[in-house]
């Protein structure tokens, strides 16, 4: 298996982990009160109107990250370029040499 069919399962597996770690942990907000105001920097209080749409764009953009992951481990690796069939001519390089 090559390297990149490794790195994308890897990432997408880590990042599936995470997003279901982050949908697991995400009511300790209501069970545990009192240590998010002790996280209140900016004395803004999370609510569930600024819970939800954070929570959402943190599937989305995880979801993103996964397919990248999926999508390098799928890939076919790209063939070999053969210098032979490209038909460069020697021409070209004396001439780009001159000027």
């Amino acid at each position: 298996m090559s390297k990149d069919k490794v790195y994308g399962y890897g990432i997408s597996i880590i990042t599936i982990i995470l997003l279901l770690l982050y949908t697991w942990f995400l009511p300790i907000q209501n069970y545990f009160p009192d240590f998010l105001q002790d996280l209140n920097i900016l004395n803004v209080t999370v609510t569930d109107a600024l819970l939800w749409p954070v929570y959402l764009a943190t599937l989305m953009v995880g979801f993103i990250i996964a397919w990248i992951g999926i999508t390098m481990a799928t890939t076919p690796p790209p063939e070999p370029i053969d210098l032979d069939d490209l038909n460069l001519e020697d021409e070209d390089f004396d001439e780009e040499e001159k000027d």
